[in-house]
């Protein structure tokens, strides 16, 4: 080997070396400023409410704020798409569900798609129910809807709370399962289906308990079943559709953190610990519960294959035709 190109590897595993060095030591540093943590929904709702909660609590983990900024619109895919065109430095951070990476995607054009972000973790789950009114006449519980549903295509008219959300997701599910069609009418959000159900427009509604419990509780609306795997402590006696012996269905909604997918390795891990960390806090959990919903943290790769389950799903709604823009 010539002392020329000895000297040139020499110089090449001390570049190697340092530069590892420097990676190493940018992570330690981080963060040095200020996380700003996008929603891509409007101030007020349930995921901003949650947002601004494990903000405060990943802020004290961090030693630097946690800046909550609102970018709604498109069904999230506004905010979702500058996080994903944002600098994969770990400064600019999405904390949404599933349906805004994976779902969206699938019924509009859209300049990301899930392979565009990392997923870091979940920070809060809640159970979906199926409800109607408290004085419906036709059907008393589950089994009297079913029966019901199944005696015509198009008597119900089944509410989701927007195109490519879990509910609508979870409306179609219950579709499939029952061998049925509803007329589906979507909505630009729970509050407007909620109203017209108790008003006697619509007469099924999908809904997020944390919306639904204060109607539930008032006595204006009952829940025939909760579409998940296990029963709400929230909602005790109302058994899951799965309990009920139709099959096995999921509309638990999930809302996790993600970083655009370029951010370095040590940065994403940093971040997923001091997630996990935050969403303990005793701050975290109780909002949640007051919420109606479960502060639930988890490692960026269960949170993965939670986006991977719904974009399954979307998927095959997509191609069957039933997952559309209204």
């Amino acid at each position: 080997m010539t002392i020329q190109r000895r000297q040139l590897l020499k110089l090449g595993a001390v570049a190697a070396a340092s530069g590892a060095l420097g990676s190493h030591a940018w992570a330690q540093a981080f963060p040095s400023r200020p996380v700003t943590l996008v929603v891509p929904f409007a101030p007020g709702g349930n995921t901003d409410i949650v947002a601004r909660t494990v903000a405060v609590a990943l802020g004290k983990v961090l030693g630097q704020s946690v800046i909550v900024d609102n970018r709604a619109g498109a069904g999230g895919s506004i905010g979702a798409a500058q996080v994903a065109r944002a600098a994969p430095d770990g400064y600019t951070l999405l904390l949404c569900g599933a349906g805004v990476v994976v779902t969206v995607p699938e019924m509009v054009k859209t300049s990301y798609g899930r392979t565009n972000f990392a997923p870091l973790g979940l920070v809060n789950k809640s159970s979906m129910v199926l409800l109607a009114r408290k004085d419906e006449t036709r059907f008393k519980n589950f089994k009297e809807f079913a029966a019901y549903a199944r005696s015509g295509e198009g008597k119900l008219t089944a509410a989701h709370s927007g195109p490519g959300t879990p509910n609508h997701l979870a409306l179609l599910q219950l579709e499939s399962l029952l061998k049925t069609k509803f007329t589906i009418v979507s909505y630009k959000g729970s509050g407007p289906a909620l109203i017209d159900l108790i008003g006697g427009q619509i007469d099924v509604h999908f809904d997020q308990v944390p919306s639904a419990l204060q109607h539930i509780k008032g006595g204006a609306l009952q829940a025939l079943a909760v579409l998940g795997p296990t029963q709400d402590p929230l909602l005790p006696g109302v058994q899951t559709v799965s309990e009920l012996g139709f099959g096995s269905i999921d509309g638990t909604t999930y809302v996790g953190v993600l970083a655009p997918s370029g951010t370095p390795k040590d940065v994403q891990d940093k971040l997923a610990a001091a997630l996990a960390q935050a969403v303990k806090d005793p701050q975290t959990v109780n909002s949640a519960r007051e919420l109606g919903s479960v502060a639930l943290s988890s490692t960026p790769q269960e949170f993965g294959r939670i986006l991977e389950a719904e974009y399954a799903l979307a998927a095959q709604a997509t191609k069957d035709g039933r997952l559309k823009v209204d």
